[in-house]
């Protein structure tokens, strides 16, 4: 069975005189690294093994003085992490600019279960860890045989603090019988998931009744986002850009180039931020057995769908919407889990109606579809239920149950997911302290009726048309929280 590989970063409490005695070891670390890639530049044009490479530039190396362990271990690393690559993928000549040193296991070993003996320059020392709940985890692991702890170590530096990243092998568990089929759909702001109990559906299908059995499906929608984050932080950077461009002779220097714009910019908490909302909606996707389905997005899903987009604000957060990094997450921690995940076709998953199977229209916007029967339904929903109706004819256990419960939906529970996911979809208000003055017009004044325009240019005179439709539709529900949304917030691109 294949492993799975984790690493963990645990700090190291270093006093002075031993964070000086890294400081050197990673500065003879880089020369010689450094060393190793001028002499291989020079020499060769192709892809070179260590042992090669080690006969020919081990003399150059031990001019540092460093350990003989860190000598192999930088020489490994000069040819294995940057001069093959650089040989494959061309481009500049390399340059070492900062290095995380290798330890194996010659150079260190643990000390009980939270210190590490490790040798530096100027010989071994016995450093405490500052352990972690993550780093407990994968030891526990160890200890009862379900991983292994990799012999070697990597060293980082960040600012004045030292870090031991360890590696784990994990062996993934074994696959249990599933307790439900789950399909998910990955959005700008919401991750879409609709979910079909197989404990409750087995012991119904042989008294399938579909006037009097609630179907065991249910829809849930998890707010990630993205979109907005990326229209926050974009408005911070260029807020920032304009504060500090600056006039020379006549010309304006952009503050994007400037070096408090690029100290500022890496105080910015986007790229956490996102990561943790990725991995908190892996984890709740994962946590119980079942038979996941989403679509099979492509090596570039952003790049397909912004090549008909004229607005560079829609660009921009489509863009930044991690739609590859939270289908690749929730893969590996499947893998971790023993839980099975299926990727169907994309193909009209969000244009063909779940009920009756006919092409939709989308007359109020990209995302609310009208079904030529009279019903309208989200886009999110619609892409869900089609991905459940086509991996149907792969689940040979389960197909028959999922055809059943999706053939028992109605109008009705399309309607109210509608109406969830259009709530759900809606911006949130910030929470703001008490106002300084009451509210309203000041004391002998009487203010002004606003008059704002309703909708966009485009649609202003045209909204009897669409409020008929959506009374003819039949949709009470969806009708009035569509309506009442659309009109609210100034046109369909809001929605």
């Amino acid at each position: 069975m294949s492993t799975l590989k984790r690493s963990v970063a645990v700090p190291l409490l270093l006093d002075g005189n031993v964070l000086a005695d890294y400081l050197e070891l990673e500065r003879k670390y880089r020369q010689a690294k450094q060393t190793v890639l001028d002499y291989l530049v020079e020499r060769y044009r192709a892809r070179v093994s260590y042992f090669k490479a080690w006969h020919e530039v081990k003399e150059l190396v031990r001019q540092y003085g460093l350990p003989f362990a860190y000598q192999q271990q930088a020489v490994k690393d000069a040819v294995e992490t940057t001069f093959n690559a650089w040989v494959e993928t061309g481009g500049v000549r390399p340059t070492v600019r900062r290095v995380s040193p290798y330890a194996d296991e010659r150079a260190w070993r643990m000390e009980g279960q939270t210190a590490i003996s490790i040798r530096l320059m100027n010989g071994r020392h016995i450093v405490d860890l500052w352990p972690h709940k993550r780093f407990w985890k994968y030891e526990w692991l160890v200890i009862t045989g379900r991983a292994r702890r990799v012999n070697t170590i990597r060293l980082k530096r960040t600012r004045n603090r030292v870090y031991a990243i360890f590696t784990y092998e994990l062996t993934p568990e074994e696959g249990k019988k599933p307790l439900a089929i789950t399909a998910f759909d990955v959005n700008e702001n919401t991750v879409v998931v609709a979910r079909i109990d197989l404990r409750k559906t087995v012991d119904k299908v042989a008294q399938w009744n579909r006037d009097k059995i609630i179907p065991p499906i249910s829809l849930h929608v998890f707010r990630t986002d993205f979109g907005r984050l990326a229209k926050r932080y974009d408005a911070i950077r260029r807020k920032w850009a304009k504060e500090l461009s600056i006039e020379i002779n006549g010309r304006r220097i952009p503050g994007t180039t400037t070096r408090e714009f690029r100290k500022r910019a890496k105080r910015l908490r986007e790229r956490n931020r996102k990561r943790d909302r990725v991995n908190k909606v892996a984890h709740e996707l994962t946590k119980e057995p079942a038979v996941l389905v989403t679509e099979d997005l492509g090596k570039r899903p952003q790049e397909e769908m912004i090549q008909r987009k004229r607005d560079k604000e829609l660009r921009h957060r489509v863009k930044q919407t991690p739609m590859k990094a939270v289908l690749n997450r929730v893969e590996d921690k499947a893998k971790e889990r023993g839980v099975r995940l299926v990727l169907v076709s994309s193909r009209k998953n969000s244009r063909i109606c779940p009920i009756h199977g006919v092409e939709m229209t989308f007359p109020l916007g990209p995302k609310l579809g009208f079904c030529p029967r009279g019903h309208w339904v989200h886009r999110d929903v619609t892409s869900t239920l089609n991905m459940l109706r086509k991996v149907a004819d792969e689940l040979k256990e389960y197909g028959e149950v999922v055809r059943k419960t999706l053939d028992a939906l109605d109008e009705k529970t399309l309607e109210k997911w509608t109406a969830l996911v259009i709530q759900t979809e809606r911006p949130a208000v910030l929470a703001r302290a008490s106002p300084m003055t009451q509210p309203g017009p000041p004391l002998g004044r009487e203010r002004a009726p606003m008059s704002r325009p309703r909708g966009t240019s485009a649609l202003q005179g045209g909204e009897e048309a669409i409020e008929g439709i959506l009374q003819n539709s039949g949709s009470s529900l969806i009708a009035s929280t569509a309506a009442k949304i659309y009109f609210t917030n100034g046109g369909c691109s809001k929605l």
